[in-house]
Parts: structure tokens; sequence; C-alpha cells
């Protein structure tokens, strides 16, 4: 498949603005968005489910986004969708 031209998913979250402190943050926002937009994309439509998915597909993640800190918790993804 050719993805010449193409956007990528990651390259539409680049221009917004984290809400979260600065100093409290392990995980990247993009791939946070990245994680679960995919996530709800399958079928995922509970902060827990999104981390379940996450977990299980971490390896084929891992293929796109470099996840340092590994899969957020649901809390995490909890707490940045509220803000």
């Amino acid at each position: 498949m050719k993805t010449e031209g193409k956007l990528r998913l990651a390259d539409v979250f680049v221009s917004i603005s984290d809400p979260r402190q600065t100093g409290k943050v392990k995980q990247d926002l993009v791939e946070l968005l990245v994680v679960a937009v995919n996530a709800v994309l399958v079928g995922a439509d509970a902060f827990v489910e999104i981390e379940l998915w996450a977990k299980e597909k971490l390896d084929w993640l891992r293929g796109y986004l470099k996840l340092k800190a590994g899969i957020p918790s649901h809390d995490t993804f909890g707490r940045l969708f509220g803000l």
C-alpha cells in the first residue's frame, strides 16, 4: 500500500496543546491520543478497554510509537480526556 502524500494519524495530533502539567507528564500526548483512537476504532468504549487493548497490542503499537513509559493506565486516559 502506498503511503506517499498520506497524513499519518500522529501528524493530525501534533498541533494539539497538552493540557497536562509539564512536570508530571510521563507519556507523550500524541502517543496517548493515537493509542486511544486506534482502540476506539476497534471497539473499545471505556478507558479500561483502551488500556487492555493497548497492552494486548503493545508489540504492534511499538512498531509505530516509542511508548517509552509503556502503556498508560485507564486512570491516565480518564484524566487526560477529562481535561
